[in-house]
């Protein structure tokens, strides 16, 4: 099963054979849609590696929301919640080599959030891709050796500042 076919069908929670780890959300209002909106960023990621970082392209590609919450981001911003990066940066760090070291394996929505199984080591490069679809730090964690871990950073924007996920503006 490819990668991509995983991403859309395993979606029961299967635990890969070997070392994985879990990106866990919590207490989020629509853990189906926030699910389904990170699900469609790594499969616009895998059908579209080859393509450079700086493509204007990926604004077009990846998913409305995480697109229009980035592009309302300031320097300000960028400063102080060292989980935003720029939209060349996040594939960046995807399309890095060294750090390709992980295929999603499964997903699961849970009551007030959803998990995706990761085989391999991820180092955490999913954090801002799902912190920029308007999901504040608080609600993210890495499951690892079965000890659940919070998101350490800085200042989240989202305490400063107020996302609306139906007209998609940064206030």
């Amino acid at each position: 099963m490819t990668e991509k076919e995983r991403i859309l069908n395993n979606n029961n929670g299967e635990i890969p054979q070997g070392a994985y780890d879990i990106v866990r959300v919590k207490n989020i209002p629509n853990p189906e849609q926030e699910l389904n909106t990170f699900k469609q960023t790594i499969i616009t990621f895998l059908e579209n590696k080859n393509l450079k970082p700086d493509n204007k392209k990926w604004e077009e590609l990846l998913p409305k929301a995480l697109v229009e919450f980035t592009n309302q981001l300031n320097d300000d911003d960028f400063h102080k919640d060292d989980l935003l990066y720029s939209i060349g940066s996040i594939i960046s760090q995807l399309q890095d080599v060294d750090v390709k070291e992980w295929e999603w394996y499964s997903s699961k929505v849970t009551k007030n959030g959803f998990d995706v199984y990761i085989k391999g080591e991820f180092y955490g490069i999913f954090l801002p891709m799902i912190h920029q679809q308007g999901i504040p730090h608080a609600n993210l964690f890495i499951v690892t050796d079965g000890k659940e871990y919070p998101t350490k950073g800085r200042t989240d924007v989202l305490t400063y500042r107020k996302w609306n996920p139906n007209t998609l503006k940064l206030d």
